[in-house]
C-alpha cells in the first residue's frame, strides 16, 4: 500500500492525479491511499453536473473559488481547510471488498481508526431518518446527503465519500473538513436566498469538523493517524512514497489538456 501526501495542490491537478491513479493501479497492483489539500478554496461538482445550472459563478468568480468536475456522483463539496482522501485500488485484490458497501465499510474502518488516534472519538452508523425526512424538504448539500456508514461524532457527520467502480479498478474519495469553512458552499450554489439558509443552517447542525474536536489539530499531524489508521486495519506492508518526476510530470501534463479541461472543466 502507497501513500501519497499532496499539499496545496490546484484543483487540476487534484482530480487528474486520482484519475491518473484510477487509470494506472491496474498495471501497479497496488493499494493507493491519498491525503492532498487545496491550494485554493474550490468546488467539486459531481460528474452529472453542469456548473451553469449549479454554480453562481459571478459569485465564485469573485471570491475567488476554483471548481472542477470529479469522476464521482453526488453534488457539489467545497473544499476550503480540509483534508481529502482518495483511496484506489485494482478489482482483483480482494482484501479490499468484493463490491461498493464492502469497500465502504472497509475504507470507514480505516478512518474511524485514524480519528480515534487523533483522539476524536467517532462510530459509523447508518443515515439518520431524520436526515431522510428532510431531504423531501430541502435540497440537502451533498456532505450531508443520507449514505451508508457515515462517520458520525456526536450525532453529527464527519466525512463525505463516494466510490467509482470501473471494469479493474476502484476510486473512494471524500472530504475530511478540518475547520467549518465548508459552510460557506451555499453562497456559491445557484439557489434562492432562503434555501441558501436553510442549507447553512442544516450544515450547521448535521456536520462537523476536526476544530470542533481537537481545535489545534494541523493537516500534517491528522493526515499521520489516518495514514496509521489505514495501515493497521489493511493487511499490506505500506510505503510513503511520493509522486516519481515522471508521474508527476504525467499528471500535471493531464490537468493542462485539452480534453481534460473539457471534459472536467466545461
Amino acid at each position: 500500500m502507497r501513500f501519497i501526501i499532496d499539499e496545496s495542490k490546484s484543483a487540476g491537478f487534484n482530480m487528474a492525479a486520482d484519475l491518473y491513479l484510477l487509470d494506472e493501479c491496474d498495471k501497479s497492483g497496488e493499494v493507493t491511499v491519498r491525503f492532498y489539500s487545496w491550494m485554493r478554496p474550490s468546488i467539486t461538482l459531481g460528474y452529472m453536473q453542469n456548473a451553469p445550472d449549479e454554480l453562481d459563478l459571478d459569485a465564485v468568480d469573485k471570491a475567488g473559488v476554483d471548481w472542477i468536475r470529479r469522476p464521482t456522483g453526488g453534488r457539489a463539496v467545497l473544499h476550503d481547510g480540509d483534508i481529502t482522501y482518495s483511496c484506489i485500488f485494482p478489482k482483483s485484490i480482494s482484501e479490499m471488498g468484493s463490491g461498493i458497501t464492502q469497500t465502504y465499510r472497509l475504507i470507514t474502518e480505516c478512518l474511524i481508526n485514524g480519528f480515534h488516534r487523533a483522539s476524536i472519538k467517532c462510530d459509523a452508523h447508518g443515515s439518520s431518518s431524520e436526515l431522510k425526512g428532510l431531504k423531501r424538504e430541502v435540497k440537502l448539500p451533498c456532505f450531508l446527503a443520507p449514505n451508508r456508514d457515515e462517520i458520525m461524532v456526536s450525532g453529527k457527520k464527519l466525512v463525505g465519500s463516494a466510490q467509482k467502480r470501473n471494469a479493474n479498478a476502484v476510486l473512494q474519495h471524500g472530504s475530511i473538513p478540518i475547520t467549518s469553512n465548508c459552510f460557506k458552499l451555499p453562497e456559491y450554489l445557484r439557489i434562492s436566498g432562503e434555501e441558501k439558509e436553510k442549507q447553512v443552517k442544516l450544515l450547521r447542525e448535521k456536520s462537523s469538523f476536526i476544530h470542533e474536536w481537537t481545535p489545534n489539530a494541523a493537516f500534517g499531524a491528522i493526515v499521520q493517524c489516518l495514514m496509521d489508521g489505514f495501515s493497521s486495519v489493511l493487511p499490506f506492508k505500506c510505503e510513503l512514497r511520493g509522486w516519481d518526476e515522471q508521474e508527476e510530470r504525467a499528471v500535471s501534463n493531464m490537468a493542462l489538456g485539452d480534453d481534460f479541461i473539457k471534459r472536467w472543466k466545461s
